[in-house]
């Protein structure tokens, strides 16, 4: 199971993540240009906190939930929980 974020402008130590109960949670802050003011036309990425939820349809292993960041793009990869994958079940003839 795989996720992306677009998370452009923002360092990967203000990002957190999390699992719990069928839920991935991002969580950060992208910090406010210091010094200049200015006036926008138009501004697609404002500053400050935000946090995002993704409901999984699965259950997963959050011990092996592994994170990647790079050019903007989190991609999260969280592997299924074995109770989550189907079990092949013998069938004994008489």
């Amino acid at each position: 199971l795989y996720v992306e974020a677009l998370v452009p402008g923002i360092d990967a130590e203000n990002l957190e993540l999390s699992v719990m109960r069928g839920v991935l949670t991002l969580s950060g802050e992208r910090k406010a240009e210091n010094g200049k003011e200015k006036t926008w036309h138009r501004r697609e990425r404002g500053a400050g906190k935000f946090m995002r939820t993704v409901e999984l349809p699965v259950e997963v292993d959050a011990d092996k939930v592994k994170a990647e960041y790079a050019n903007g793009v989190l991609t999260v990869t969280l592997p299924k929980a074995e109770s989550a994958k189907p079990k092949r079940i013998s069938i004994e003839a008489s």
